[in-house]
């Protein structure tokens, strides 16, 4: 009897381990995704009103709105901040963190908007995507 609980043991403990590590990386992943979801409508928002869409030397996101502000998203940090500067002005203003857990992310501004490639990564998981937001249609 005790050789059998000495075996059973290490069997209950292995699986029980094996259970926590998948849950730990199930909800991390989760947490990532609904994380990037976020960022990408609110990044949806602000490119679909956007309108000359560049990239910085060091590969941040500018663009303009129709209301003369110049909208700039930078990843500084493991972070994503959304910067305005407003018309006539000569610096960025204000800071919104957008997204954290971010290790990469690529901006490839077009005439007609932009496609972003994000990688996120936590403790526990990560989680990639690509996706494309129209700009504002030139009239």
């Amino acid at each position: 009897m005790l050789s059998l609980l000495a075996l059973l043991i290490p069997v209950v403990l292995g699986v029980s381990l094996g259970l926590e590590s998948g849950l730990k990386k199930m909800v991390a992943e989760q947490q990532l995704h609904s994380g990037a979801e976020t960022f990408i409508a609110d990044v949806r928002n602000d490119l679909r009103r956007g309108e000359n869409f560049r990239l910085t030397s060091t590969g941040w996101l500018l663009f303009d709105l129709p209301e003369g502000e110049t909208i700039r998203y930078k990843h500084q940090k493991r972070r994503i901040i959304r910067s305005v500067r407003p018309p006539g002005a000569s610096r960025f203003q204000g800071t919104t963190i957008l997204l954290e857990d971010v290790y990469f992310i690529g901006f490839d501004p077009g005439s007609d908007g932009v496609r972003i490639d994000l990688g996120l990564q936590n403790w526990h998981g990560d989680w990639d995507a690509t996706f494309f937001v129209r700009g504002r249609l030139a009239q």
